[in-house]
């Protein structure tokens, strides 16, 4: 389908306005973002890409060529509409297009059987690259059955990133407390699989319900989407702030605070700093948490201040992605595609900026002990930007801030003609990178850190690869016998109980388990004397025994049980059929009041005892 678009619209030609030069940048776009650094999401064009919605005809001569028309015959196909609006586009300057599922579109479905229409994503692709357009990210589906098939379109259309236009599942995936964990662990799962594949961390999009949705968690009020944020693998899942759905979301009260609101999206871009891959930079009038697309407008022409968050973002997030969600064309709002997509994007725009993209690359797999000369591939390095990119240092490192699993010294750059050279607006210049394993059947990953004066978000590459079954080389060394259990989080609390008034309360903890034994068995264990098995406060227990449990990526749906009532009996919790290294795990605690228990006021707690214990050392 996308491969008939070149011959039905390849020579029409249409007026573009240089919009970026004329341009007054609004105060609430503070400095703006870097023009390699900012596009669209292209379902601002969805009408236009299904009906034509909103296409500017130019008038016949003699009368003046109306902005951002196209000469006549306008395209009637979703194919010929999609090479005219790339055109436009690239004649408008803006180079980075988020994808999203189109009428006629060759991605994958949700079904696993569903081919990957290879030819049409090559199409695609090359419609992209004929136009000097990327897609860093698309709004897919975050299904685990279709994962792979979801991968390989990916990387055939080159995204840096995938994700979904909200959280997997739809609202159900945060209808509960429970269903926020399970959706933690399920994006984990996804984007573990993504960055092993070469791709990058599964993303998540918000509308207003993630944010205004919140549950207790360890006592503390949060939103769904900041729970899932820090439930999920700093190197397996990354967010797309939704601006303007955040704000809405966020604007509690009566009348909203839309102040507060605002200060808090800022707060969640500093508090999760690299982990906000994109934005939505979406502007808003009416805030309040039912705003929805009629209160949509042009950029810098809502309520939105968006200066304190751009600069929190600075050197963090990667792409700022303008989106206004199609209304009826014309009509209150003045909506139109063409017109409002390439005004917001020229506001947009900062100041002169050199950017740094490169693509990650796909490595052979080999022997362990292979040299890194011997397997090195190119990663040609693009300054995206509009200003001179100076690059002073190239190495790799570990693939998150936190060390991560994975070693940067299965990874060496070999050479490279990047540092030294200033590299101009659209040039290139190239680094070689070789993969030398160590270990046989292996996933590596780590990342090309450059040292520039790019964004910092843009001087990281992803690096992955595996290994084969053979080494080079046979090296002896000895494993000693570990069994560790890591307590991640403060000590988890209830809140407050409330007394005649039946609940379940649950609070949770995260925790990491190392073993290299054979098997290993998580327990739990009350070592007190007094009503062991029961929260208690001074001689007062509750009646009720606290229940505990813990889940893990492969054992997410674990029931709680509860904890043995005889002094020093252990409770079972989780299993383990071999070694493991770092498992991420969630310590569950629930504690049931009836309405008929009787409370003592004070503190009621109790230390309990978690043992990791083998019987094949």
């Amino acid at each position: 389908m996308v491969r008939a678009a070149a011959a039905v619209v390849g020579t029409a030609a249409f007026l573009t306005c240089a919009a970026g030069a004329q341009a007054q940048r609004p105060a609430s776009l503070g400095a703006g973002a870097p023009a390699g650094q900012s596009g669209i999401q292209l379902y601002n064009f969805s009408g236009y890409l299904s009906s034509g919605a909103g296409e500017i005809t130019c008038p016949a001569p003699p009368a003046e060529p109306t902005p951002h028309c196209i000469a006549p015959p306008a395209p009637t196909t979703t194919p010929a509409r999609l090479e005219r609006l790339f055109a436009y586009l690239q004649a408008n300057g803006i180079k980075h297009v988020e994808l999203y599922g189109y009428p006629g579109n060759p991605f994958p479905g949700t079904n696993a059987s569903t081919p990957v229409n290879v030819a049409g994503l090559q199409a695609l692709r090359a419609l992209g690259d004929k136009y000097g357009i990327r897609f860093p990210g698309r709004h897919g589906n975050l299904t685990e059955a279709n994962w792979d098939n979801q991968i390989i379109a990916s990387k055939i259309l080159g995204q840096d990133h995938i994700g979904e236009a909200g959280f997997p599942g739809g609202n159900g995936a945060f209808n509960s407390y429970q269903a926020v964990l399970n959706t933690a662990q399920l994006l984990n799962r996804l984007g573990k699989r993504s960055v092993e594949a070469g791709l990058g961390p599964a993303y998540f999009h918000n509308h207003q319900q993630e944010f205004n949705t919140r549950y207790l968690d360890n006592g503390v009020l949060k939103s769904a989407w900041e729970i899932i944020m820090e439930r999920t693998d700093a190197r397996w899942v990354s967010a797309q702030i939704d601006i303007g759905w955040a704000v809405c979301g966020l604007a509690y009260g009566s009348p909203p605070d839309t102040s507060t609101a605002q200060a808090d999206v800022t707060r969640v871009i500093n508090k999760f700093q690299m982990r906000i891959v994109s934005f939505h930079v979406k502007d808003i009038v009416g805030i309040r948490p039912t705003c929805g697309d009629a209160d949509q407008r042009e950029l810098g022409s809502g309520e939105v201040n968006f200066a304190p968050m751009f600069v929190a973002a600075k050197n963090r997030v990667k792409y700022y992605l303008s989106e206004r969600d199609p209304v009826a064309i014309g009509g209150p709002t003045n909506f139109s595609p063409f017109t409002n997509t390439v005004n917001s994007a020229a506001k947009l725009k900062s100041d002169p900026a050199p950017v740094l993209y490169a693509y990650p690359p796909t490595f052979a797999s080999v022997a362990a002990g292979t040299p890194a000369a011997s397997n090195a591939v190119p990663v040609t390095v693009t300054n995206d930007g509009d200003a001179p990119l100076s690059i002073t240092a190239i190495t790799t490192a570990a693939n998150a801030d936190d060390g991560g699993t994975a070693t940067a010294g299965d990874f060496a750059v070999v050479s490279n003609t990047c540092i030294g050279t200033p590299v101009a607006p659209g040039a290139t210049c190239v680094v070689n990178v070789g993969f030398k394993p160590t270990r046989t059947n292996y996933t590596s990953v780590a990342r090309l850190q450059f040292t520039s004066n790019s964004d910092d978000a843009m001087d990281r590459v992803l690096l992955a690869a595996k290994s084969t079954s053979d080494a080079l080389t046979t090296v002896g060394g000895n494993v000693p016998s570990m069994l560790a259990l890591n307590v991640l989080s403060a000590a988890p609390s209830f809140g407050t109980f409330a007394p005649t008034v039946a609940k379940a309360y649950e609070a949770a903890a995260a925790a990491s388990v190392t073993s290299t034994a054979g098997d290993a068995v998580l327990s739990v264990s009350d070592a007190s004397t007094t009503a062991p098995g029961h929260l208690v406060n001074g001689a007062f227990s509750l009646p009720q025994p606290l229940n505990v449990r813990a889940v893990n990526l492969t054992n997410p749906t674990q029931a709680f049980v509860p904890l043995a009532e005889t002094t020093g009996t252990a409770t079972n919790l989780l299993t383990y059929a071999g070694p493991v290294n770092g498992d991420p795990v969630t310590l569950g605690f629930r504690q049931q009041i009836n309405a008929a228990d009787v409370l003592r006021s004070g503190i009621y707690g109790k230390t309990l005892t978690f043992t990791l214990s083998t019987t094949a050392p």
